[in-house]
Protein backbone atom coordinates (compact mmCIF):
# COMPACT_ATOMS: atom_id res chain seq x y z
CA UNK A 1 0.00 0.00 0.00
CA UNK A 2 1.06 3.47 -0.62
CA UNK A 3 1.89 5.59 2.30
CA UNK A 4 -0.30 8.71 3.15
CA UNK A 5 1.01 11.79 1.99
CA UNK A 6 3.50 11.96 5.46
CA UNK A 7 6.49 9.24 5.94
CA UNK A 8 5.82 6.99 8.58
CA UNK A 9 9.17 7.50 9.63
CA UNK A 10 10.88 5.71 12.51
CA UNK A 11 14.09 6.78 14.72
CA UNK A 12 15.75 4.19 17.07
CA UNK A 13 18.90 6.29 17.31
CA UNK A 14 20.23 8.35 20.27
CA UNK A 15 20.83 12.24 19.23
CA UNK A 16 24.23 13.23 18.08
CA UNK A 17 24.52 16.23 19.26
CA UNK A 18 22.42 19.09 21.58
CA UNK A 19 20.93 20.86 18.93
CA UNK A 20 19.63 17.22 17.34
CA UNK A 21 18.22 16.88 20.59
CA UNK A 22 16.62 20.11 21.42
CA UNK A 23 14.92 19.52 17.97
CA UNK A 24 13.68 15.99 18.31
CA UNK A 25 12.48 16.73 21.90
CA UNK A 26 10.55 19.94 21.09
CA UNK A 27 8.40 17.93 18.95
CA UNK A 28 4.71 16.52 20.45
CA UNK A 29 5.03 13.69 22.11
CA UNK A 30 2.10 10.58 22.47
CA UNK A 31 1.22 8.12 24.49
CA UNK A 32 -1.25 6.09 24.34
CA UNK A 33 -2.39 2.97 25.70
CA UNK A 34 -4.63 1.46 28.83
CA UNK A 35 -2.51 3.39 31.76
CA UNK A 36 -3.53 0.15 34.96
CA UNK A 37 -1.31 -1.63 32.51
CA UNK A 38 1.31 0.48 30.58
CA UNK A 39 3.14 1.98 33.17
CA UNK A 40 5.08 4.56 31.49
CA UNK A 41 1.88 6.48 30.73
CA UNK A 42 0.79 6.29 33.86
CA UNK A 43 4.12 7.18 35.98
CA UNK A 44 2.96 10.33 33.60
CA UNK A 45 -0.28 11.18 34.79
CA UNK A 46 -0.37 9.25 37.67
CA UNK A 47 -4.16 8.05 36.63
CA UNK A 48 -4.97 4.58 36.84
CA UNK A 49 -7.69 3.27 35.02
CA UNK A 50 -8.44 0.03 33.23
CA UNK A 51 -9.78 1.93 29.70
CA UNK A 52 -7.24 3.54 26.77
CA UNK A 53 -6.11 6.54 27.17
CA UNK A 54 -4.05 9.18 25.42
CA UNK A 55 -1.59 11.78 26.44
CA UNK A 56 -0.04 14.47 23.86
CA UNK A 57 2.23 17.08 25.24
CA UNK A 58 3.45 19.94 23.45
CA UNK A 59 0.48 21.19 21.64
CA UNK A 60 0.27 25.16 20.78
CA UNK A 61 3.21 27.61 21.82
CA UNK A 62 2.61 27.32 24.95
CA UNK A 63 3.71 23.38 25.29
CA UNK A 64 0.31 22.01 26.68
CA UNK A 65 -0.72 19.00 27.65
CA UNK A 66 -4.37 16.90 26.41
CA UNK A 67 -5.23 13.53 28.36
CA UNK A 68 -7.90 11.83 26.11
CA UNK A 69 -9.91 9.54 27.96
CA UNK A 70 -13.23 7.77 28.46
CA UNK A 71 -16.14 10.54 28.41
CA UNK A 72 -17.48 8.74 31.87
CA UNK A 73 -13.95 8.92 33.35
CA UNK A 74 -13.52 12.97 32.78
CA UNK A 75 -14.61 14.28 35.93
CA UNK A 76 -12.79 11.90 37.52
CA UNK A 77 -9.40 12.69 35.51
CA UNK A 78 -9.91 16.38 35.63
CA UNK A 79 -9.46 15.93 39.33
CA UNK A 80 -7.04 13.40 39.45
CA UNK A 81 -5.21 13.14 36.17
CA UNK A 82 -1.51 15.21 36.14
CA UNK A 83 -2.30 17.13 32.19
CA UNK A 84 -3.13 20.77 31.45
CA UNK A 85 -6.47 19.74 29.29
CA UNK A 86 -9.10 16.93 29.67
CA UNK A 87 -11.29 15.89 26.81
CA UNK A 88 -12.92 12.69 25.37
CA UNK A 89 -12.44 10.51 21.98
CA UNK A 90 -15.61 13.39 20.57
CA UNK A 91 -14.03 16.20 20.99
CA UNK A 92 -11.83 15.42 18.10
CA UNK A 93 -14.53 13.54 16.05
CA UNK A 94 -13.22 13.35 12.06
CA UNK A 95 -15.17 14.69 9.14
CA UNK A 96 -16.47 11.16 8.40
CA UNK A 97 -17.10 9.86 12.31
CA UNK A 98 -16.02 8.26 14.93
CA UNK A 99 -15.63 4.01 14.75
CA UNK A 100 -18.10 2.31 17.03
CA UNK A 101 -14.51 0.20 18.95
CA UNK A 102 -13.65 2.39 21.47
CA UNK A 103 -10.13 2.12 21.12
CA UNK A 104 -9.94 2.94 17.56
CA UNK A 105 -12.40 6.19 18.18
CA UNK A 106 -9.90 7.24 20.61
CA UNK A 107 -6.57 6.39 18.17
CA UNK A 108 -8.57 8.41 15.57
CA UNK A 109 -9.39 11.23 17.63
CA UNK A 110 -5.68 11.53 18.78
CA UNK A 111 -5.08 11.69 14.53
CA UNK A 112 -7.42 14.21 14.50
CA UNK A 113 -6.45 16.44 17.35
CA UNK A 114 -3.08 16.11 15.97
CA UNK A 115 -4.19 17.48 12.20
CA UNK A 116 -6.14 20.29 13.75
CA UNK A 117 -3.04 21.53 15.47
CA UNK A 118 -1.13 21.42 12.70
CA UNK A 119 1.09 19.12 14.02
CA UNK A 120 2.89 17.57 11.26
CA UNK A 121 5.33 15.04 13.58
CA UNK A 122 5.36 13.50 16.45
CA UNK A 123 7.60 11.39 18.79
CA UNK A 124 6.65 8.32 20.80
CA UNK A 125 8.16 5.67 23.05
CA UNK A 126 8.41 2.02 23.10
CA UNK A 127 4.87 1.34 24.44
CA UNK A 128 2.31 3.06 21.93
CA UNK A 129 0.34 0.58 20.91
CA UNK A 130 0.28 0.41 16.73
CA UNK A 131 -3.75 1.30 16.40
CA UNK A 132 -2.67 4.74 17.26
CA UNK A 133 0.20 4.43 15.30
CA UNK A 134 -1.70 3.73 12.81
CA UNK A 135 -4.10 6.04 12.61
CA UNK A 136 -1.35 8.75 12.82
CA UNK A 137 0.07 7.92 10.10
CA UNK A 138 -2.73 7.78 7.84
CA UNK A 139 -3.39 11.62 8.97
CA UNK A 140 -0.21 12.28 7.25
CA UNK A 141 1.75 12.89 10.12
CA UNK A 142 5.22 11.27 10.57
CA UNK A 143 6.01 9.90 14.07
CA UNK A 144 9.32 9.29 15.45
CA UNK A 145 10.18 6.36 17.60
CA UNK A 146 12.59 7.24 20.60
CA UNK A 147 13.93 4.24 22.58
CA UNK A 148 14.91 6.16 25.52
CA UNK A 149 11.10 8.22 25.83
CA UNK A 150 10.27 7.99 29.16
CA UNK A 151 13.31 5.76 30.46
CA UNK A 152 15.32 7.56 32.65
CA UNK A 153 12.96 9.28 34.62
CA UNK A 154 11.64 5.75 35.54
CA UNK A 155 15.00 4.60 36.14
CA UNK A 156 15.34 7.63 38.61
CA UNK A 157 13.13 7.22 41.43
CA UNK A 158 12.09 10.29 43.51
CA UNK A 159 12.19 10.17 47.40
CA UNK A 160 8.24 10.04 47.30
CA UNK A 161 8.97 6.47 45.02
CA UNK A 162 11.84 5.49 47.38
CA UNK A 163 9.25 5.52 50.14
CA UNK A 164 6.69 3.63 48.16
CA UNK A 165 8.84 0.89 47.25
CA UNK A 166 10.08 0.94 50.67
CA UNK A 167 6.34 0.16 51.87
CA UNK A 168 6.09 -2.56 49.35
CA UNK A 169 9.44 -4.22 50.53
CA UNK A 170 8.31 -4.20 54.07
CA UNK A 171 4.98 -5.72 53.39
CA UNK A 172 7.08 -8.73 50.96
CA UNK A 173 9.88 -9.26 53.84
CA UNK A 174 6.45 -9.44 56.02
CA UNK A 175 4.90 -12.31 53.78
CA UNK A 176 7.92 -14.00 52.97
CA UNK A 177 8.32 -14.56 56.74
CA UNK A 178 4.86 -16.17 57.16
CA UNK A 179 5.43 -18.36 54.08
CA UNK A 180 9.38 -19.04 55.42
CA UNK A 181 8.57 -19.84 59.01
CA UNK A 182 5.03 -22.30 57.50
CA UNK A 183 7.59 -24.17 55.68
CA UNK A 184 10.28 -24.64 58.30
CA UNK A 185 7.70 -25.24 61.40
CA UNK A 186 5.96 -27.90 59.42
CA UNK A 187 5.46 -31.17 60.66
CA UNK A 188 7.04 -33.94 58.52
CA UNK A 189 5.38 -37.31 57.88
CA UNK A 190 7.42 -41.03 57.92
CA UNK A 191 7.95 -40.60 54.02
CA UNK A 192 9.47 -36.55 54.60
CA UNK A 193 6.26 -34.94 53.33
CA UNK A 194 5.69 -31.58 54.86
CA UNK A 195 1.55 -32.08 56.06
CA UNK A 196 0.13 -28.61 57.64
CA UNK A 197 -3.30 -29.15 59.15
CA UNK A 198 -3.60 -33.04 58.82
CA UNK A 199 -3.19 -32.36 54.81
CA UNK A 200 0.28 -32.39 52.85
CA UNK A 201 1.73 -29.06 52.73
CA UNK A 202 2.37 -28.39 48.76
CA UNK A 203 3.62 -25.66 46.74
CA UNK A 204 0.43 -24.41 45.62
CA UNK A 205 -0.25 -24.49 49.49
CA UNK A 206 1.71 -21.98 50.32
CA UNK A 207 0.98 -19.84 47.28
CA UNK A 208 -2.26 -19.49 48.08
CA UNK A 209 -1.50 -18.78 51.67
CA UNK A 210 0.95 -15.63 50.65
CA UNK A 211 -1.75 -14.46 48.06
CA UNK A 212 -4.25 -14.38 51.03
CA UNK A 213 -2.13 -12.79 52.75
CA UNK A 214 -1.30 -10.23 50.68
CA UNK A 215 -4.75 -9.67 49.43
CA UNK A 216 -6.02 -8.66 53.65
CA UNK A 217 -3.36 -6.16 53.05
CA UNK A 218 -4.04 -4.32 49.96
CA UNK A 219 -1.31 -6.05 47.81
CA UNK A 220 -2.07 -8.42 45.17
CA UNK A 221 -0.03 -10.69 43.09
CA UNK A 222 -0.62 -10.35 39.37
CA UNK A 223 2.06 -13.09 38.40
CA UNK A 224 1.78 -15.48 41.07
CA UNK A 225 4.79 -16.41 43.59
CA UNK A 226 7.34 -18.72 43.23
CA UNK A 227 7.35 -21.71 45.64
CA UNK A 228 9.94 -24.21 43.90
CA UNK A 229 11.69 -26.95 45.09
CA UNK A 230 13.13 -30.33 43.55
CA UNK A 231 13.28 -31.01 40.92
CA UNK A 232 11.46 -27.97 39.35
CA UNK A 233 13.90 -25.47 40.74
CA UNK A 234 16.13 -26.17 38.25
CA UNK A 235 13.98 -23.86 35.76
CA UNK A 236 14.10 -20.92 37.96
CA UNK A 237 11.03 -19.36 37.03
CA UNK A 238 9.22 -22.19 37.85
CA UNK A 239 6.05 -21.74 39.55
CA UNK A 240 6.75 -25.42 41.66
CA UNK A 241 4.25 -28.43 42.03
CA UNK A 242 3.16 -30.46 44.31
CA UNK A 243 4.49 -32.03 47.74
CA UNK A 244 7.24 -29.87 49.64
CA UNK A 245 9.88 -32.66 51.75
CA UNK A 246 11.84 -32.48 54.95
CA UNK A 247 15.50 -31.64 54.16
CA UNK A 248 15.00 -30.34 50.72
CA UNK A 249 15.75 -26.61 49.99
CA UNK A 250 12.43 -24.61 48.98
CA UNK A 251 12.97 -21.32 46.74
CA UNK A 252 10.21 -18.48 47.87
CA UNK A 253 10.12 -15.46 44.90
CA UNK A 254 7.41 -13.07 45.98
CA UNK A 255 7.15 -10.38 44.01
CA UNK A 256 3.72 -8.51 44.81
CA UNK A 257 2.09 -4.85 43.94
CA UNK A 258 0.59 -2.26 46.19
CA UNK A 259 -2.65 -1.42 44.81
CA UNK A 260 -2.52 2.33 46.56
CA UNK A 261 0.94 3.55 45.05
CA UNK A 262 1.06 0.47 42.39
CA UNK A 263 5.13 -0.10 42.81
CA UNK A 264 6.40 -3.48 43.46
CA UNK A 265 8.29 -5.28 46.22
CA UNK A 266 10.25 -7.89 45.41
CA UNK A 267 12.22 -11.07 47.25
CA UNK A 268 13.28 -13.84 47.39
CA UNK A 269 14.94 -16.37 50.37
CA UNK A 270 15.75 -20.25 50.63
CA UNK A 271 14.31 -22.28 53.50
CA UNK A 272 14.89 -26.29 54.36
CA UNK A 273 12.76 -27.89 56.88
CA UNK A 274 15.29 -30.28 58.87
CA UNK A 275 18.94 -30.32 58.10
CA UNK A 276 20.14 -29.00 54.88
CA UNK A 277 22.76 -31.28 52.78
CA UNK A 278 26.58 -30.54 52.47
CA UNK A 279 25.62 -28.99 48.77
CA UNK A 280 23.32 -26.83 50.03
CA UNK A 281 25.24 -25.31 52.57
CA UNK A 282 27.99 -24.80 50.18
CA UNK A 283 25.22 -23.58 47.54
CA UNK A 284 23.94 -21.20 50.16
CA UNK A 285 27.25 -19.59 51.57
CA UNK A 286 28.45 -19.15 48.21
CA UNK A 287 24.85 -17.57 47.14
CA UNK A 288 24.78 -15.13 49.96
CA UNK A 289 28.60 -13.76 49.50
CA UNK A 290 27.66 -13.09 45.78
CA UNK A 291 24.55 -11.32 46.68
CA UNK A 292 26.78 -9.22 49.20
CA UNK A 293 29.30 -8.89 46.07
CA UNK A 294 26.84 -7.53 43.41
CA UNK A 295 24.98 -5.14 46.15
CA UNK A 296 28.42 -3.63 46.82
CA UNK A 297 29.32 -3.17 43.08
CA UNK A 298 25.94 -1.60 42.84
CA UNK A 299 26.89 2.40 42.49
CA UNK A 300 26.88 5.70 40.39
CA UNK A 301 29.24 5.43 37.26
CA UNK A 302 29.66 1.65 37.35
CA UNK A 303 27.77 -0.64 34.99
CA UNK A 304 25.08 -3.45 35.14
CA UNK A 305 27.64 -5.54 33.33
CA UNK A 306 30.23 -5.11 35.93
CA UNK A 307 27.60 -5.64 38.86
CA UNK A 308 26.82 -8.66 37.03
CA UNK A 309 30.71 -10.38 36.55
CA UNK A 310 31.62 -9.17 40.53
CA UNK A 311 28.26 -11.60 41.37
CA UNK A 312 29.31 -14.32 38.85
CA UNK A 313 33.08 -14.55 39.95
CA UNK A 314 31.82 -14.74 43.54
CA UNK A 315 30.24 -18.11 42.73
CA UNK A 316 33.44 -19.07 40.73
CA UNK A 317 35.53 -18.35 43.83
CA UNK A 318 33.29 -20.80 45.30
CA UNK A 319 33.63 -23.48 42.73
CA UNK A 320 30.51 -22.94 40.80
CA UNK A 321 30.21 -21.71 37.52
CA UNK A 322 27.60 -20.08 35.38
CA UNK A 323 25.62 -21.02 31.82
CA UNK A 324 22.80 -19.40 30.63
CA UNK A 325 19.51 -21.08 29.35
CA UNK A 326 17.15 -23.49 30.61
CA UNK A 327 17.91 -25.93 33.54
CA UNK A 328 19.23 -29.53 33.17
CA UNK A 329 17.25 -31.92 34.58
CA UNK A 330 20.20 -34.24 33.98
CA UNK A 331 23.13 -32.53 35.03
CA UNK A 332 23.31 -32.21 38.84
CA UNK A 333 25.71 -29.86 38.63
CA UNK A 334 24.49 -26.34 40.58
CA UNK A 335 25.17 -23.49 38.09
CA UNK A 336 23.65 -19.57 37.96
CA UNK A 337 21.38 -19.39 35.09
CA UNK A 338 20.62 -15.86 34.53
CA UNK A 339 21.46 -12.21 35.07
CA UNK A 340 22.37 -10.58 38.48
CA UNK A 341 19.07 -8.42 38.86
CA UNK A 342 16.95 -5.57 36.70
CA UNK A 343 15.85 -2.18 37.64
CA UNK A 344 12.06 -2.02 39.52
CA UNK A 345 9.59 0.56 39.90
CA UNK A 346 5.58 0.52 39.01
CA UNK A 347 7.22 -2.57 36.83
CA UNK A 348 8.59 -5.61 38.57
CA UNK A 349 11.36 -6.20 35.89
CA UNK A 350 12.01 -2.49 34.38
CA UNK A 351 15.27 -1.13 32.74
CA UNK A 352 18.28 -1.89 33.25
CA UNK A 353 19.35 -5.16 33.62
CA UNK A 354 22.41 -6.49 35.90
CA UNK A 355 23.65 -8.66 33.22
CA UNK A 356 25.93 -8.30 30.28
CA UNK A 357 25.11 -5.32 28.10
CA UNK A 358 23.66 -3.50 30.99
CA UNK A 359 24.48 0.27 30.53
CA UNK A 360 25.59 2.91 33.43
CA UNK A 361 24.10 3.12 36.70
CA UNK A 362 22.99 6.00 38.36
CA UNK A 363 22.38 7.05 41.66
CA UNK A 364 18.82 6.88 42.39
CA UNK A 365 18.03 3.76 41.16
CA UNK A 366 16.54 1.22 42.58
CA UNK A 367 17.36 -2.71 41.47
CA UNK A 368 17.14 -6.13 42.66
CA UNK A 369 20.25 -8.44 43.53
CA UNK A 370 18.78 -11.99 43.35
CA UNK A 371 22.04 -14.77 42.39
CA UNK A 372 20.89 -18.10 42.45
CA UNK A 373 22.48 -21.91 42.22
CA UNK A 374 20.09 -24.53 40.63
CA UNK A 375 20.32 -28.17 40.03
CA UNK A 376 17.47 -30.49 39.39
CA UNK A 377 19.51 -33.33 41.81
CA UNK A 378 21.02 -30.60 44.80
CA UNK A 379 17.99 -28.35 44.56
CA UNK A 380 18.32 -24.70 44.40
CA UNK A 381 19.18 -21.84 46.19
CA UNK A 382 18.52 -17.62 45.64
CA UNK A 383 18.53 -14.99 47.97
CA UNK A 384 17.05 -11.73 46.96
CA UNK A 385 17.40 -8.14 47.97
CA UNK A 386 15.77 -4.58 46.84
CA UNK A 387 18.73 -2.03 46.85
CA UNK A 388 18.75 1.73 46.24
CA UNK A 389 21.55 3.20 44.63
CA UNK A 390 23.40 5.97 46.50
CA UNK A 391 25.11 8.95 45.52
CA UNK A 392 28.25 7.14 47.52
CA UNK A 393 27.29 3.77 47.08
CA UNK A 394 24.42 1.42 47.92
CA UNK A 395 21.43 0.45 50.46
CA UNK A 396 19.20 -2.36 50.99
CA UNK A 397 15.66 -2.03 51.58
CA UNK A 398 14.18 -3.85 53.99
CA UNK A 399 16.94 -6.56 55.05
CA UNK A 400 15.22 -9.58 55.99
CA UNK A 401 16.89 -12.77 57.90
CA UNK A 402 18.65 -14.79 54.98
CA UNK A 403 19.43 -18.28 56.50
CA UNK A 404 18.21 -21.88 55.70
CA UNK A 405 16.77 -22.04 58.96
CA UNK A 406 13.46 -20.24 59.66
CA UNK A 407 12.46 -22.49 62.14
Amino acid sequence: MAPASGAFFVHSQRCSSAMVCLMFWSMPVVLAGVPHTNRTLYHRIQFAVGDSAALIEGLGQQGQSLLLVRDIEMPRARQLAKADDIGCAADFAPEGGLSGDRDTALAQAVAECLRRNHVQRVTTDRSLPFIFAWHIHQAGISLDYDPDLGVMERRIKSEEEIDWLTRAQKQTAEVMTMACRLIARADAAADGTLMHEGEPLTSEKVRRAITLYLLDRGFSTPHDSIVATVPHVADCHHFGTGPLRTGQPVIVDIFPCDETTHYNGDCTRTVVHGEPSEMVRRMHAAVAEARTAGSHALKPGTTGEQVHKATVQKLMDHGFGFRRGAGDMENPEPVMRHGTGHGIGLDVHEPILLDEGGGEIHAGEVFTVEPGLYSAIHGGVRIEDMVLVTPTGHRVLCPLHDSLDWS
